[in-house]
């Protein structure tokens, strides 16, 4: 079994955590919007306990995937079916560096969030009442600066998101390469 990224293909422990990050967003997400939507607090305690421990998943399985991703090879671009046609160098290089810049973070936006806490005087809980370590004593001048630096974070990685759901659709419809079905896991040619 392929345990490590090489140029031929993904490692199947590459292609779970991925999909399973991406079920972890629209998780985390989803609980975000319901605690917003739920009259207050209620349920909101447990929602929210539930949306830490997610997000604590999250940061530990991220910081595997961005050292996997700094460290292993990255497989080579497949080509659409035409075999003249080959993949654009630039249209590479932007996939790489987004894909690589949405890894991280993954790692520095759950930080952030625990950080931000810390430092606004409140706990992560997580179910059954556990709480992860305070990071730093209550600081309000540096939670207001963890927030606005996790804004500007967040808003960067939704744009990164929209580049990388727009790569895979345009890889997928109009290009028509197989680059959705190699991180479905299924082997392809290149």
């Amino acid at each position: 079994m392929q345990w490590r990224d090489n140029g031929l293909g993904f490692s199947p422990v590459t292609i779970v955590l991925h999909w399973m990050v991406a079920a972890l967003l629209v998780a985390i997400l989803g609980l975000e919007i319901a605690i917003a939507a739920a009259p207050d607090g209620v349920a909101d305690a447990g929602l929210a306990e539930v949306q830490n421990l997610l997000g604590l998943v999250l940061f530990l399985v991220s910081i595997y995937r961005f050292y996997a991703r700094i460290t292993s090879f990255h497989p080579l671009p497949v080509g659409r079916p035409d075999p003249v046609e080959v993949a654009n160098p630039v249209e590479v290089i932007i996939g790489r560096s987004v894909a690589a810049a949405l890894a991280l973070a993954m790692v520095l936006l759950p930080a952030a969030v625990w950080l931000s806490r810390a430092a606004g005087g409140a706990a992560v809980v997580l179910p059954g009442g556990h709480a992860l370590p305070r990071l730093i004593d209550p600081a309000p001048g540096l939670k207001a600066l963890v927030d606005t630096l996790f804004a500007i974070g967040g808003t960067a990685f939704l744009a990164g998101l929209a580049l990388h759901l727009f790569g895979a659709w345009k890889n997928h419809v109009v290009l028509k390469t197989p680059a959705v079905q190699r991180m479905l896991g299924k082997h392809v040619e290149l």
